[in-house]
């Protein structure tokens, strides 16, 4: 969920001078001189709305502090005398001691989420707090997700699939598990589409009339195997195509390419789950937070220090695969020493991402790196 307009607040919290404890609500003024050996005694009254400084009167939590009183003192700093209603004070308290002032959290006026601010848990119970029983969001982005390959069969065939020489299609399982991680992202698969242009085309103009980005997986290859970016030519015959990049110089993703549909973007990823894995996070998520300007959704990235030798491309930037551990008072970053664009393991053993720029040839042993948590 996505703030669409700053949200401010229209009153103070808490609106009152409040108690922070149980006890008594008396004038600090009148215990100046209060210890063990001296306790000051104060007329109790019941739960009284004002109190003058020879009287005190018990609050509990969130009491409104009575009119009269500047401070709370707890239970255990005093003792009663129940017959004469008097309530003995064993300790001096400053003025507001154990009293929540007004304001004190919220302020009338605070902005309590600005536009573009992924709301989290904590902003929901501040909303909540300041009395708005609605508030103005973004529409969730829409993301069409194609699975290309006339050789893919859905996972639902079971293994049998492998029996026959097909794929199971799994990189469409994680790029859609990967979305739906993102709160302000909706998510629909379209299918498997074999290797047919004009077949691919059509599902590709659906997708792009009902999604605001489209996802492809699979499809792309060199020459006639890029079936995906071969059905461009086909939709620019009835729509305005245009080609952002064919191949980007990344490793994992290398056949990644982008264009841009009547002015709606399609990311067409590699059919190789590691290598789409990398490219929805840094790519696509990256783009929608840059477009939306969406406050909060920035991938988390530590230092830590690489147990080994990273091993770069110059030419290429390259995502390695890290596994992030405690060592000591730092975290160690160890990266897999296998690479490969369609091999899981190389996720399920990670939980990290190195990015290693195109002009190093990696990283040393010992030396300090970014890492972004996965």
């Amino acid at each position: 969920m996505i703030v669409y307009e700053d949200i401010i607040s229209p009153i103070n919290i808490p609106p009152y001078d409040r108690s922070a404890v149980d006890g008594y609500a008396i004038c600090s003024d009148a215990v100046t001189s209060a210890s063990p050996n001296n306790p000051i005694p104060l007329i109790l009254k019941d739960r009284a709305n004002e109190i003058n400084c020879s009287e005190a009167t018990s609050v509990s939590t969130g009491d409104r502090l009575p009119l009269g009183a500047d401070a709370v003192v707890m239970i255990e700093d005093t003792y009663t005398d129940n017959i004469k209603k008097v309530v003995y004070v064993t300790r001096s308290v400053p003025k507001y001691f154990n009293v929540s002032r007004t304001g004190e959290d919220i302020r009338h006026g605070d902005i309590i989420a600005e536009r573009g601010r992924l709301l989290r848990p904590w902003h929901i119970a501040a909303i909540a707090a300041i009395g708005l029983r609605k508030i103005k969001l973004f529409k969730p982005i829409r993301v069409g997700v194609i699975t290309i390959g006339s050789e893919i069969r859905d996972s639902a065939e079971g293994i049998k699939v492998y029996e026959k020489g097909g794929v199971i299609d799994v990189t469409s399982k994680l790029i859609l598990a990967s979305l739906k991680e993102y709160r302000f992202i909706t998510s629909k698969w379209y299918g498997i589409v074999p290797d047919d242009t004009e077949k691919i085309a059509e599902i590709l103009q659906q997708s792009l009339m009902e999604n605001d980005i489209v996802i492809t997986s699979g499809g792309t290859g060199p020459g006639n195997y890029d079936v995906t970016f071969n059905a461009l030519s086909i939709l620019g015959k009835r729509m305005k195509v245009e080609v952002i990049s064919r191949g980007i110089a990344m490793r994992p993703g290398r056949p990644t390419s982008i264009a841009v549909i009547d002015n709606k973007p399609i990311f067409m990823l590699s059919g190789f789950p590691v290598a789409a894995y990398i490219a929805i996070r840094v790519l696509v998520i990256p783009f929608i937070i840059k477009v939306l300007n969406i406050k909060g959704a920035e991938p988390i990235e530590i230092p830590a220090i690489l147990t080994k030798r990273a091993v770069g491309s110059v030419g290429y930037d390259v995502f390695a695969r890290i596994k992030a551990y405690r060592c000591g008072d730092s975290i160690c970053a160890e990266p897999l020493a296998i690479h490969g664009s369609g091999i899981l393991k190389t996720l399920l053993d990670s939980n990290a991402i190195l990015h290693i720029n195109h002009d190093l040839e990696g990283y040393d042993k010992g030396e300090k790196v970014w890492i972004q948590i996965l």
